[in-house]
């Protein structure tokens, strides 16, 4: 299956199942590493958001290592619409790593936000933290 086409299956006829998460992590490419969200992810890939895109900078990926938790996973973008890419895996990520990112994911997903809402009631207040 060629995955510049991935986005556009049917879901019965992707390899993996995959798992909506909604977690941050990061994507390290040879031009450096930007902030993502992993919107969802499978044993043979993961669909992210880019949050950091520098308007300077030229956007084009290829070879890239997307890292998550505690957990990394080595591919190639198989597809982009603006900031959203498909990142397939040059390796099959574990099962277990699915299952064990599963657990874990709620968990970081209420610190995310937990995060989100301290900070929008600073800015509500007028204080804008740095960093």
């Amino acid at each position: 299956m060629s995955g510049m086409h991935e986005e556009s299956l049917p879901h019965k006829e992707r390899d993996y199942l995959r798992l909506p998460l909604g977690v941050l992590g990061h994507l390290e490419t040879l031009e450096g590493r930007k902030r993502v969200e992993i919107v969802d992810l499978s044993q043979g890939g993961a669909h992210i958001v880019v949050l950091e895109v520098d308007a300077k900078q030229d956007f084009d990926i290829d070879d890239c290592f997307l890292t998550w938790l505690r957990f990394e996973g080595f591919g190639r973008v198989s597809w982009r619409k603006g900031q959203h890419l498909g990142i397939e895996f040059e390796e099959p990520l574990r099962a277990s790593i699915i299952k064990e990112t599963k657990a874990q994911a709620p968990i970081m997903v209420r610190r995310d936000f937990d995060e989100l809402r301290v900070a929008a009631k600073l800015w509500a207040r007028g204080i804008y933290p740095t960093g």
